[in-house]
């Protein structure tokens, strides 16, 4: 009785929620500029409803029910952590006045439409005004929530349980220390970039097809066109991916198989989590993990391509030999954007940002200063210099909606990556002959088994010791460098 007045409650939120979430996706990538404040002002009365049901009474009760029951104490870990997990949010989200709250989604709302028009009009000054407004905003949000700890620590563990600089200073420090090295011995090898447009119809089905490759269902996937590769996760039932237009058919091709590890981690929760209509992954620096996992560690290599070249030749009319594609794929040169960044090089692209926002936070940076410091963090570690604002300060979307902290989940994500490889090799055998004999659905079915279905139940440490039986260490990844571009 008591979990099904929690499941009917929940299916209030998730009405709101998808409407909301519909309504976004709508902004990002079809909505014409002429709908943006009447679309925006809607999704602003669907967030007030949604505050409102995520912080009243009733719920509030339903929880205090819930977790008093005898029924509780015999649930299966997965559901008992996510109903946990509800009361700990409700309670956050009840320390936040509603008028603070509200206006704060009204402000990321205008502050992406600003990053838009700046990036576009390669302009910081168009985006500054609102990003001062969006750290404040984002500074008193987690004073709100954690008044008595480190807002920036705060912020790392909002998007990935037990991360913290200390904990990320470490990992990072050790690993900027072995790559750098590595980086500047790739600096002699040169390559010719491949430019290469297609059009929306041409881009639409390759993605599909290279979707359907890695064994996910795109019956329930929709599939836009927006400025930025993202992916919008409404239920277990239905996912949205984003992608860029871009002269660069090899960073497309990277760009759909990340975020379609993002889907299929969204897509295949369990079961008995299914049961409940609202369950949203939490666990960022997961999230990542899975979606770098696809893009490198499959998708870089030859015998992924083996079984599907020839279909991606025909569906995109690329003349490149599969072996030219693999020199591409494996490339290693310093570059100015992050999405775009070869797997050795990307790391210093997520220890730049972070350890700019943990200065932002800690008070040492001045935001008019913030091109210069991004510009000098890239030459001191890079050795290549940002010629304008929209490869340098603005080339992410991240701050425009004050998602601070959550950059170095991707980082996080790809260390974890290089132990999941060792532990899936030790299970299923050489990934090399995975791929070679066309079983991607044999990876996908083991991530499935071991990370997909738990969904939001394990952090990424937890993950570590139940998978791999250890901490988050860089050795792993820093080996996996080596042996690949010493």
């Amino acid at each position: 009785m008591h979990f099904n007045k929690l499941r009917n409650y929940l299916e209030k939120i998730e009405e709101i929620n998808y409407l909301i979430k519909v309504l976004e996706w709508e902004i990002n990538t079809t909505l014409p500029s002429s709908s943006f404040e009447y679309a925006t002002n809607l999704k602003n009365v669907y967030e007030e409803k949604l505050y409102e049901l995520k912080i009243s009474k009733e719920y509030k009760d339903i929880l205090k029910e819930v977790l008093a029951s005898k029924d509780f104490t015999k649930l299966r870990e997965p559901k008992k952590r996510y109903i946990l997990t509800l009361e700990r949010d409700y309670k956050i989200l009840k320390k936040v006045p509603k008028v603070f709250y509200l206006d704060f989604k009204k402000l990321k709302d205008a502050s992406s439409n600003a990053w838009l028009k700046a990036k576009k009009e390669n302009d910081y000054n168009i985006f500054k005004p609102y990003l001062k407004k969006i750290i404040k905003y984002s500074t008193k949000y987690y004073k709100y929530v954690y008044p008595n700890s480190n807002v920036y620590d705060s912020m790392l563990s909002s998007y990935e349980e037990g991360l913290n600089t200390k904990v990320l200073d470490n990992l990072f420090d050790d690993l900027k220390k072995e790559i750098l090295p590595l980086i500047k011995k790739q600096q002699k090898k040169n390559i010719k970039k491949v430019k290469f447009t297609l059009n929306d119809n041409t881009l639409l089905d390759v993605s599909k097809y290279l979707l359907d490759y890695i064994n996910l269902d795109t019956s329930k996937c929709a599939l836009g066109i927006f400025a930025h590769g993202y992916t919008a996760k409404f239920n277990n039932k239905e996912v949205r991916i984003a992608f860029p237009k871009t002269d660069n058919i090899i960073d497309h091709f990277l760009t759909v198989i990340h975020e379609g590890g993002h889907a299929l981690y969204e897509l295949n929760i369990a079961n008995e989590l299914k049961n409940f209509p609202f369950y949203e992954i939490n666990k960022n620096a997961i999230h990542e993990s899975i979606s770098r996992f696809y893009e490198n560690t499959l998708a870089r290599n030859k015998n992924f391509w083996l079984p599907i070249y020839n279909d991606i030749k025909k569906i995109t009319k690329i003349n490149l030999s599969l072996n030219e594609l693999i020199k591409h794929l494996n490339y290693s040169r310093p570059s100015m954007i992050r999405t775009r960044a070869d797997e050795l090089t990307y790391p210093i692209h997520i220890i730049i940002r972070y350890e700019i926002e943990k200065e932002i936070f800690n008070g040492k940076i001045n935001i008019n200063d913030l091109p210069n410091i991004w510009n000098k963090k890239y030459k001191e570690y890079l050795g290549i210099e940002p010629q304008n604002d929209s490869e340098g300060i603005l080339q992410d979307i991240h701050w425009s909606d004050a998602s601070f902290g959550y950059f170095p989940s991707y980082l996080a994500g790809t260390i974890f990556d290089a132990m999941l490889l060792a532990k899936l090799e030790e299970e299923l055998g050489s990934i090399d002959e995975l791929l070679k004999k066309n079983n991607v659905k044999e990876i996908t079915a083991y991530l499935t088994n071991s990370i997909f279905k738990y969904g939001s139940t394990y952090n990424i440490n937890e993950l570590s010791n139940r998978i791999c039986k250890k901490n988050l260490e860089v050795e792993s990844l820093i080996n996996y460098y080596k042996k690949k571009y010493e």
